[in-house]
């Protein structure tokens, strides 16, 4: 696979991650009702986040070479 496909695939799978993300904290702050409800998505969140970054990490790795 060539390069720009490797970075337009990461970029578009961030972009995918951050819309699940906003979507996510969306529905932790205004639709929750329990505060374990609450924690549960906030902490799927914080793991789609992480892999966010995972992302960028490869993204540079590959601009790098």
């Amino acid at each position: 696979m060539s390069k720009k496909q490797k970075l337009y695939n990461l970029r578009a799978g961030i972009s995918v991650e951050a819309q699940r993300i906003e979507y996510l904290l969306k529905n932790a702050i205004y639709k929750s009702e329990s505060s374990t409800e609450k924690d549960i998505l906030t902490d799927i969140a914080l793991e789609k986040s992480e892999r966010i970054s995972k992302m960028s990490e490869r993204i540079g790795r590959i601009l790098k070479h």
